[in-house]
């Protein structure tokens, strides 16, 4: 009788450990609010955090680009003569091309001669 009895304490010792290792996993890994999605929820919102503040940088930056178009009239000229090309009536501008590979070819084959 004491053989039955010392299975049976075994078993059920097994039983108490293996549910006391199934309620520790589920509060660490499988719950809902377990504490590795707990983990991974903070790490995703620290990079939307750095997300939203290099944006909000960007977003500072260009606004002030902005107001110093619309306010600064030499800002505005800058930016006219770099990304349109204009140029002032009194002005004279000098416009350098590359030289084709043709060319080169023939300049060093007069130098060498």
């Amino acid at each position: 009788m004491k053989k039955q009895s010392t299975k049976k304490r075994h078993f059920l010792n097994f039983i108490y450990v293996l549910l006391i290792l199934l309620l520790l996993s589920w509060i660490l890994v499988w719950g809902n609010n377990s504490f590795y999605k707990k983990w991974k929820l903070k790490r995703k919102i620290d990079r939307m955090e750095q997300q939203y503040n290099t944006l909000k940088a960007q977003n500072d930056s260009l606004s002030d680009y902005n107001y110093r178009l619309k306010t600064d009239p030499e800002a505005a000229e800058e930016v006219a003569r770099e990304e349109h090309g204009l140029i002032k009536s009194d002005e004279t501008v000098f416009i350098f091309k590359e030289a084709s590979s043709d060319s080169l070819k023939q300049e060093n084959k007069s130098g060498k001669k």
